[in-house]
């Protein structure tokens, strides 16, 4: 649900930046190419924000559950992977805030400031960033595979892959692109945990 939530995420948003380059130099011209439908793409976001902050908690908790049962007595790793999705809902229910700032700012669009109105669509353009705790996430998973053998071999190999992708959106002025990373991941995630063998009780 995570995942989908993240896809939600990103086609909502696309709506909300319709413009051409003439445009960027100027709020009024941005806000003047918004219609009635756009606060509507705002709205979605902040309901997808608020899917992928539950649903990354709630998938964070299982995670935990189902590595406890397969890593060794003590090992740090069940909790910081749970702790690296926990990051990832508690600090998108912080976009769902920003989606609903954009949908009245955009509502509002005619009688507020168009600065006012295009800092509240930018802000919830960047909150892609808050994915970023997914590298706890990865690094655990990563350290489970390699080192405990408490997951596959082949879901290390992606945490790693997907781990280096999100650290380099941190050491990058691009940290927003951590959405575009952690949504596959997660969906590769999903996918072996729901199809793969189910974990001893």
């Amino acid at each position: 649900m995570t995942a989908l939530a993240g896809v939600g995420v990103i086609v909502a948003s696309g709506p909300l930046w319709p413009f051409e380059e003439a445009d960027l130099a100027d709020n009024a011209a941005m806000v003047a190419r918004f219609d009635d439908t756009t606060m509507w793409w705002a709205f979605a976001t902040q309901v997808a924000f608020t899917l992928a902050a539950f649903g990354s908690v709630l998938f964070g908790a299982g995670l935990k559950r189902r590595l406890e049962r397969q890593c060794p007595a003590g090992s740090l790793v069940p909790m910081t992977a749970f702790l690296g999705m926990l990051l990832t809902g508690a600090l998108s229910l912080a976009g769902c805030g920003m989606g609903t700032e954009a949908f009245h700012q955009i509502r509002n669009r005619a009688a507020s400031d168009p600065d006012t109105v295009m800092s509240s669509v930018g802000q919830l353009g960047t909150y892609g960033w808050l994915w970023s705790g997914l590298l706890l996430t990865a690094g655990a998973l990563a350290v489970a595979a390699f080192r405990q053998g408490a997951v596959a071999r082949w879901i290390g190999v992606v945490s790693v892959a997907f781990g280096l992708l999100l650290a380099v959106t941190q050491l990058t002025p691009f940290q927003y692109l951590a959405l575009m990373v952690g949504v596959p991941y997660l969906l590769v995630l999903g996918a072996a945990f729901a199809l793969g063998r189910r974990a001893p009780a």
